[in-house]
C-alpha cells in the first residue's frame, strides 16, 4: 500500500513539473521574464499573467495532493477493521486535508487580489 501511494505521489509531482514547464515555455520563451509576450492564442502575456499562471499551476498541484490525502484518510477509515487508532488517524487526515483545501482556495483568491492591486495601482 505504501509503495502505491508513493508511486501515485511521484506521478502527480512529475505531471505537475511537466505542466509548470509548459506554462513557463508559454510565458517566457526567451528568458526575459516580465516583458510582454504573445502566446499561441495571440494573447498578450505580461508579468501579471505569468505569475498568475505559475500560481494557478502550483495551486492545482496542491489541490490534487489534498484530494489524494482525503482519499488516503477515507481508505484508513474503511480498512480500520475496528481499530480506533486507525479511525482516529483517518479522521485527522481528512480534517487536515479539508483545511488544506480551504487554505489553497483562499490563497489563490488573495494572490489574485494582491496582483490586481499591484498592477492596477490600487484602483
Amino acid at each position: 500500500m505504501k509503495n502505491t501511494v508513493k508511486a501515485g505521489l511521484y506521478a502527480a509531482a512529475g505531471t505537475t513539473l511537466l505542466a509548470m514547464n509548459s506554462v513557463h515555455a508559454a510565458t517566457d520563451p526567451s528568458g526575459a521574464f516580465g516583458n510582454a509576450r504573445v502566446d499561441v492564442s495571440g494573447e498578450d502575456r505580461n508579468l501579471e499573467t505569468a505569475v498568475q499562471g505559475y500560481v494557478d499551476t502550483f495551486m492545482t498541484f496542491l489541490a490534487l495532493l489534498a484530494v489524494l490525502f482525503l482519499l488516503y484518510g477515507g481508505f484508513n477509515i474503511l480498512t480500520a477493521a475496528g481499530d480506533e487508532e486507525k479511525v482516529k488517524k483517518g479522521k485527522t487526515i481528512i480534517i487536515q486535508a479539508a483545511l488544506g483545501l480551504l487554505v489553497i482556495f483562499l490563497a489563490s483568491s488573495i494572490i489574485t487580489w494582491v496582483l490586481g492591486l499591484l498592477t492596477n495601482g490600487g484602483s
